[in-house]
């Protein structure tokens, strides 16, 4: 068999140096140009790969989304090559879409690079398998893929940017999987190709160049892709071809979606209206680990909370990843802040529509001001700190009855903040030792600072923990606990009957280790968990959802 392993590294500069293009243009002031599905920077793009990859390989071929077709002699190689699958999405503002370099013979591809270039931050990742090198690689590291036979409770289904708006027929066609919608299906396959998903699909008749270099991956992992009659895709003479419905995973998984009742999903796109965080145009957080450390912030104290409801309840009729009363509180307010910054009426509608609809369970702390100490930070991450803080008192203000409750969630939020800008964790916890004692605090609070170095008391079964356990725990994660999960494991026995507790440590623990610090099993669950009627048997408002909880965080890094 021919290798084509001596061109993977054009392929790959090529990916990266239209990345940056595109990640350039996405950050232009007023976000990037274009209309609809069309931007300039698709073009400018595909030029500059189609001129580095031409530059070394002359006698292939090219296809191109953008630019069309440069002829070889008949049984040549042929580039096929989208400068940005997902332009869209893109054009709104949002992450997700992907560089897509293939390389066509003998009509199948046979190299493949993938470069979702800002998901989920500039960072990016590069995705790339060849003929002549076994496996699938991410970053320059091969990667270890078993792709499931079968869909299972727990097994990931990635579906269009637009595929929340269609969540129940979504949800009715992968049961028993969960579903997480991701822009660029080159990126989709690239990610299940990785083993970061278990299949994908895409409803809207792609071309060669959205899949061919997915579809390089998906083989090299030993899966397969399939339209929906179940046959393979084809390439002609010069590369090209088209899919009328595309599924990928394993091919028995592949087989088994192809055979479901799409055309359900197809025209119910917009059967749900969802409260979904969007970016503002030109606002993306260019700082990759600030970002790092705000979605483990958020993603933190959500995962707190489901791990708490998960373990506290005794029926549990709770989908893995499904928010408690504090995560739904932080979500409620995580929205507000976006919507509206600092309008206090507003929060205070929120509130009471949460507090109404609430069914999940009610403990002291289940509405506690803490809970929404990890929005207010994130949104006031750059603030000086004596105006987050007279935000957090004023915000606290609005949930009466609970003693130092004002006083602990501004201690929390000096703390939490140094976290989320980069600071030491020793630096951290010196910030509020030093805010607690210059600002005249009950000694209670400054003794709850001052035991951070002691693991709180194991809270009894039928208690939920007070605000200074919840404080003297959020500091000695941030100073002691070694990993995310070990930091969640121990605040359900510091707060057996409660979730708010679990949530604030999680705030600190993903603030400290970052959004990769949180196993990625975790994330996932918080970010496909759709509690719908007929899907959980507690189904909640889409309000409280944190499906969009990654672009949520960007977002209310910005709104103010």
């Amino acid at each position: 068999m021919r290798s084509f392993e001596q061109y993977l590294n054009v392929a790959v500069k090529a990916a990266r140096a239209a990345g940056d293009l595109l990640r350039a243009d996405l950050h232009r002031a007023a976000g990037p140009r274009g209309e609809h599905d069309k931007a300039p920077a698709d073009t400018e793009a595909e030029q500059l790969i189609r001129d580095i990859l031409l530059g070394v390989t002359d006698d292939f071929g090219f296809l191109g989304e953008e630019t069309g077709r440069v002829p070889c002699a008949p049984g040549s190689p042929v580039w096929v090559i989208d400068p940005n699958d997902g332009t869209r999405d893109y054009i709104k503002g949002r992450r997700g879409s992907s560089v897509s370099i293939a390389l066509v013979f003998d009509h199948r591809p046979v190299l493949g690079v993938v470069h979702p270039f800002c998901w989920p931050d500039d960072r990016g990742a590069m995705y790339t398998a060849v003929d002549g090198r076994p496996g699938v690689w991410k970053d320059g590291a091969p990667v270890d893929v078993r792709l499931p036979e079968r869909l299972g409770e727990e097994d990931l289904v990635l579906v269009s940017g637009g595929g929340d708006r269609a969540a129940r027929s979504n949800l009715l066609c992968t049961k028993p999987a969960r579903v997480v919608s991701i822009p660029s299906i080159a990126h989709r396959l690239a990610r299940v190709a990785a083993g970061e998903a278990t299949a994908t699909t895409s409803l809207y008749a792609p071309k060669t160049w959205d899949f061919a270099a997915g579809h390089c991956l998906v083989l090299a992992a030993g899966g397969a892709l399939v339209d929906e009659n179940g046959r393979d895709p084809v390439y002609d003479g010069e590369a090209f071809g088209t899919m009328p419905r595309l599924f990928a995973g394993s091919r028995a998984v592949a087989l088994e979606l192809s055979r479901r009742e799409w055309d359900r999903a197809f025209r119910a796109e917009r059967e749900m209206e969802l409260p979904i965080a969007r970016l503002r145009k030109g606002r993306a957080v260019r700082d990759p680990e600030l970002l790092s450390r705000a979605h483990g912030t958020l993603l933190g104290h959500l995962a707190g909370s489901a791990a708490a409801v998960e373990t506290g309840t005794p029926d549990p009729g709770h989908p893995g990843g499904q928010l408690g009363p504090g995560g739904e509180l932080g979500m409620a307010t995580v929205r507000s802040l976006i919507a509206l910054a600092s309008d206090d009426d507003r929060l205070r509608r929120v509130y009471a529509l949460w507090s109404e609809r609430s069914a999940v369970g009610s403990t002291p702390l289940s509405a506690s001001p803490l809970a929404r100490v990890s929005a207010f930070t994130l949104w006031g991450h750059e603030a000086a700190p004596e105006l987050l803080v007279r935000k957090v008192r004023e915000d606290a203000a609005l949930t009466p009855g609970e003693i130092f409750s004002e006083d602990v969630a501004a201690v929390l939020a000096v703390a939490l903040q140094r976290l989320v800008t980069g600071h030491e964790p020793a630096a951290a916890v010196d910030a509020a030792h030093a805010y607690a004692r210059r600002s005249g605090l009950a000694r209670e609070v400054i003794e709850a600072v001052t035991r951070s170095s002691e693991a709180p008391r194991h809270g009894r079964p039928g208690e939920a923990a007070d605000a200074l356990t919840a404080l003297q725990a959020a500091l000695f994660t941030t100073l002691s606990i070694r990993s995310f999960d070990e930091a969640i494991a121990a605040a359900k026995t510091w707060s057996p009957e409660g979730d708010t507790l679990p949530s604030v440590v999680g705030a600190f623990a993903g603030a400290r280790f970052g959004r990769e610090g949180i196993a990625a099993r975790t994330r996932n669950l918080i970010l496909s968990c759709r509690p719908l009627e007929g899907f959980a048997r507690n189904p909640r408002p889409a309000e409280y959802w944190a499906t969009d909880a990654l672009t949520a965080a960007e977002a209310l890094l910005t709104a103010r």
